[in-house]
């Protein structure tokens, strides 16, 4: 439970500095649950940032870790001090009506399931936070900054999340590093809430939170430690606060959804959607402004600031790769340790999902994506898990004969269009397709809320709909929560939990017995979640960090490894099978030097095979 007591001191002080940005800005939320996500969200992206300055200046030390939250802290000192009392003030509340409590317990339910499953350690499921989301940062706190890891082109994403989990791995460990998902889930319920509260009604505001905490993906994502829910909390408020600046004018609001906008763009490269889109909303209410000189000013404006923002991850990309949005876009940037052939095999990997792009897969993409979501989603993944259920598709239909939505409910369904659209060209995984779920959430309250209101079998049908949805969300949450409880709530240690859930955990654990801590392994196959590994590694096919010079001989090839600090070598079935068959690029090599007796085995590590390289004669 300490981790989860870190949290809230950094979420204290994020919210200490976050709030006197609002301040500074004159952008006035009308209450803390409005005001809480902002100022969360603007003090967590500053603290990525200053993680992400330490990181590249080689000064990760925890003792510097505590200073930037205290830094924080200090910058905001008045809203952290304010904020004791603004909670118990909020708490005050009046009548409270039978359908709040129910939701109130549904979201508290969630809140707890979910929580189980953000305090236990990650299995083999999380599998791109055991491939690179945690393991890069844990990487970078072992070489003690952030450096050049040409072996794996994710490495050259946006990192706004991952310098968070860096900074939860420095001061205390995997569990905290995991709680800023965690934190990024449910402050997105929060705002839903209060964009609901003010823009629609305070019943549609809290029906479209429980839409968004009923969504079976998103529970997952809670306890995982990926970077969806990020995205979508930037994506959603920087929406939300345009919306804020169409109602008030102040100035402020517009200048907050710049920066929420840069990052947004720290979280993932598809957040390119979120400005572009803003920019084009901005410039279609042009035709409303009587001076359209200092309007288009501020649209420039709007768009330097987002940029600046997001600028370092995009910067740092160009001087490591020469790409800034590498791998991406390579026949047009090109990069370092990339080739034709690899974006070409990647775009087609990008584009397998879905079930095609035709005029028709677009209009049945709703009844798709609801009815069969097995093929938008990751190889493995349990289409139940990884839906978004049907409660957006049954209430959003009837939105369409509703009253109008009005300014702020047409962003929302605009962005979700928009950002769809692209999705569904692009690549249509539904895990992209997270960040128009805030929005879409949102209207789904709206639409609740005026079908209730019609009373009679309408509002039956609704409330039936919204307690059907609950069972299941609890349900499946409830299935990982047993699992998860006992070393959640400290009854199993974090060792016993995965040596008996986690087949990668037991790969990692043998190889650490095996090496020496100083010992740099190099990874071959198609095992990539090696985050449980205590040493310096590098996956040797993700990337063609070799020459073909260094590929033409065995003597070669070992002087490129050893000239890497490579000590091992770790194989996976398929690959030992190349060695064998003298088939592949590295794998003859790799065979030529256990012939030469310069490459010699150590034991097994469940299915793969641990080797030694000889050291080198003095």
């Amino acid at each position: 439970m300490l981790s989860l007591l870190l949290l809230l001191l950094i979420l204290w002080a994020c919210f200490g500095f976050g709030a006197a940005l609002l301040a500074r800005l004159r952008a006035t939320p009308d209450r803390l649950a409005e005001e809480a996500p902002f100022a969360i969200a603007l003090g967590l992206g500053m603290l990525s940032y200053l993680v992400l300055a330490i990181g590249l200046l080689g000064q990760l030390h925890r003792w510097l870790g505590v200073a930037l939250v205290v830094f924080l802290a200090l910058l905001g000192w008045r809203h952290v001090l304010r904020l004791p009392g603004a909670l118990l003030a909020s708490l005050r509340v009046g009548s409270v009506r039978a359908a709040s409590v129910l939701c109130g317990a549904f979201l508290s339910a969630m809140g707890l399931l979910t929580l189980l499953g953000a305090l236990a350690p990650s299995t083999d499921g999380d599998y791109d936070a055991l491939f690179y989301h945690l393991t890069l940062p844990k990487l970078y706190l072992l070489h003690g900054r952030i450096s050049v890891q040409p072996w794996l082109t994710h490495s050259n994403f946006p990192f706004l999340l991952e310098m968070l989990y860096l900074l939860g791995l420095m001061l205390k460990g995997q569990i905290l590093a995991k709680l800023f998902h965690f934190t990024c889930g449910w402050l997105t319920v929060l705002a839903i809430y209060s964009f609901g509260r003010r823009f629609f009604s305070p019943r549609a505001g809290l029906l479209g939170a429980v839409a968004f905490a009923a969504v079976p993906f998103v529970l997952w994502e809670m306890t995982s430690a990926y970077n969806e829910l990020a995205f979508a909390l930037y994506a959603f408020l920087a929406l939300y606060a345009l919306a804020l600046w169409y109602q008030t004018r102040a100035s402020g609001w517009l200048w907050i959804s710049a920066i929420l906008c840069g990052f947004a763009l720290g979280t993932k490269l598809l957040a390119l959607a979120v400005p572009a889109f803003i920019i084009c909303a901005l410039l279609l209410s042009l035709r409303r402004e009587p001076k359209r000189g200092p309007a288009l000013l501020r649209i420039a404006g709007f768009a330097l600031l987002a940029a600046a923002v997001a600028a370092p991850w995009y910067v740092k990309s160009y001087l490591w790769t020469g790409n800034p949005v590498y791998p991406f876009f390579y026949e047009v940037f090109g990069g370092r340790y990339w080739t034709p052939t690899r974006a070409h095999e990647y775009a087609l990997a990008q584009a397998a999902f879905g079930l095609g792009k035709g005029p028709l897969q677009l209009l049945l993409l709703p009844w798709n994506l609801t009815m069969h979501p097995g093929p938008f989603t990751d190889k493995g993944f349990s289409p139940v898990i990884a839906s978004f259920g049907p409660l957006l598709f049954a209430l959003l239909l009837p939105l369409i004969l509703l009253r109008r939505v009005g300014p702020a409910g047409r962003l929302a369904l605009g962005f979700a269009a928009f950002f769809g659209l692209l999705w569904f060209v692009m690549s249509q995984n539904s895990r992209y397709l997270i960040p128009v779920l805030p929005g879409l959430c949102a209207a789904v309250g709206l639409s609740a809320d005026r079908l209730l209101a019609r009373k009679g079998v309408t509002a039956a049908a609704v409330t039936a709909a919204y307690a059907l949805t609950a069972l299941i969300a609890l349900g499946l949450g409830l299935l990982p929560a047993g699992p998860t409880a006992r070393v959640a709530l400290g009854l199993e240690s974090q060792q016993d939990y995965l040596a008996r859930t986690s087949p990668v955990y037991a790969i990692a654990q043998a190889v650490n017995e095996a090496t020496p801590p100083s010992a740099k392994i190099m990874v071959l196959g198609n095992e990539p979640r090696m985050f449980y590994l205590d040493r310096d590694f590098l996956l040797g096919n993700h990337a063609d960090i070799f020459t073909p010079q260094e590929l033409a001989s065995a003597p070669a090839f070992l002087a490129a490894l050893r000239a890497r600090g490579v000590t091992h070598v770790l194989l996976d079935p398929a690959t030992m099978q190349n060695v064998r068959a003298h088939r592949g690029t590295m794998e003859p090599r790799l065979e030529e030097l256990i012939a030469a007796h310069e490459l010699v085995f150590v034991r097994q590590a469940g299915p793969m095979s641990l080797w030694e390289i000889v050291p080198a004669r003095k």
